[in-house]
């Protein structure tokens, strides 16, 4: 029975030492390192993220914009939206309050919206008569 017994801690040894250098072997390595393990490749590979501005942008109604979604949001939050219609910034502000429990007054709700349609609104196309 001992002897199980010790086969059974070498064995328990011997897999955690495997699993140890596995998983070490998987570690990234410093940039440093790297480098100098490809010495015939001097290429290097960047990207550019898209820069949005850090302030509020202006426009009417800012200041209702400021007090009542910025408590949530950050001031960049708006400038990285797609261009929506007023119906979508509707929604958008209507959501805000229903789904995620924003807390706007209901006055201050359609002045939000006007902000929004001022600073990343598109125009939808008006409607034709159907004869």
């Amino acid at each position: 029975m001992r002897k199980w017994k010790a086969a059974f801690v070498c064995a328990s040894g011997a897999l955690g030492l495997i699993v140890a250098v596995a998983v070490h072997s998987q570690q990234p390595t410093s940039q440093k390192s790297r480098r100098s393990a490809n010495t015939g490749s001097s290429q290097e590979n960047s990207i550019t993220l898209p820069q949005y501005p850090a302030e509020i942008t202006p426009g009417p109604n800012m200041e209702v914009f400021s007090k009542d979604c910025l408590v949530c949001h950050s001031a960049r939050y708006v400038s990285m939206q797609p261009r929506f219609p007023k119906s979508v910034w509707q929604s958008e502000v209507k959501k805000m309050i229903d789904a995620y429990g924003a807390v706007i007054p209901e006055g201050d709700q359609p002045l939000i919206v006007d902000y929004l349609v001022a600073v990343k609104g598109i125009e939808t196309p008006a409607a034709t008569p159907t004869k």
